[in-house]
């Protein structure tokens, strides 16, 4: 469901975050949670670059979205970004709309496997609500990751794909975004991405995350 004008009434997402045994544990937005040590953005940084259509718009081969193949190994000494992109797919969703959420991600770090992560949300959760924290928590993922590698995420590149029409436009500034939750996830949205070197942000075929995260 790609509309959010039926959201108004509804209350605030209630957030059970559980991420899977492969992840390690570890301005002006009401929902972000205080980070800290993240570089500054560079004020002629790019915050992404996208790509909307119904295709996968993978062209480049980085950060390959479409394989459970491996990435060539990158420089990952401390300090240094992955040479090659950081992907990731992300899909979430709700039993009822509202309903109980749920959401899963996939992330394709340069010379690892592909990892999977599945997350529950409150009982409260719409279909967009879910896409968005599904995102979120993908990019925190990744985030602090870095940071435990003692990588700067300044200097770090993301392919970024999702069956998601709506967060996808939004993200990129092709929609608008009226609904209050929905505004506040997009704001903590750009916020993580503006802690990145760049982001390439494209929608692909519901197949697509089938294919890759099971739902």
């Amino acid at each position: 469901m790609e509309t959010e004008d039926l959201l108004s009434d509804r209350e605030p997402l209630l957030r059970a975050l559980s991420v899977s045994s492969r992840i390690r544990d570890r301005r002006e937005d009401p929902v972000e949670r205080s980070g800290g040590g993240k570089p500054p953005k560079p004020a002629d940084r790019p915050l992404l670059s996208g790509q909307i259509s119904g295709e996968s718009s993978d062209t480049t081969g980085k950060g390959n979205l479409d394989s459970s193949e491996t990435h060539s190994a990158g420089s990952n000494k401390p300090g240094n970004a992955p040479l090659e992109q950081i992907g990731i797919v992300f899909d979430g969703g709700s039993r009822g709309n509202p309903g109980q959420g749920y959401g899963s991600f996939a992330l394709d770090w340069p010379g690892a496997p592909r990892e999977l992560v599945q997350l529950t949300f409150g009982n409260q959760a719409t279909n967009n609500e879910a896409e968005y924290d599904t995102l979120i928590a993908a990019l925190e993922a990744v985030r602090d990751r870095l940071e435990e590698e003692g990588i700067d995420s300044g200097l770090a590149s993301l392919t970024i794909r999702g069956d998601s029409l709506l967060v996808c436009q939004q993200v990129l500034g092709e929609w608008k975004c009226k609904e209050p939750r929905l505004r506040a996830r997009l704001k903590k949205v750009k916020a993580l991405l503006s802690t990145f070197g760049n982001a390439d942000l494209g929608h692909h075929p519901r197949e697509k995350s089938v294919e890759i995260l099971g739902h």
